[in-house]
């Protein structure tokens, strides 16, 4: 499939984080596999956008909010499943 920026597009790029790829405190299998895409993308781009996903001390996301989860684990909130940190 080709992509065709006209002016004005945006690629936007949500929460690639060091964290997620394998050698990161939140290791993702193959996490590092969406960079060479996301790079070749991004040269497509005249305007590419980074977000990333901040959470405060003591968020529902951490395991150490949870007695007996570890990192890794999905649990169900009220808002839906969320993986631990």
């Amino acid at each position: 499939m080709a992509i065709k920026p006209v002016e004005g597009d945006v690629l936007i790029v949500v929460d690639l984080q060091a964290d997620f790829l394998p050698s990161g405190a939140l290791a993702v299998p193959d996490g590092d596999a969406a960079i060479a895409p996301i790079n070749r993308l991004a040269r497509a781009f005249r305007h590419v956008v980074l977000t990333q996903d901040w959470h405060p001390k003591g968020h529902a996301s951490f395991a150490s909010r949870h007695p007996d989860r570890q990192p890794s684990e999905m649990i169900d909130l009220h808002y839906g499943p969320q993986f631990l940190a």
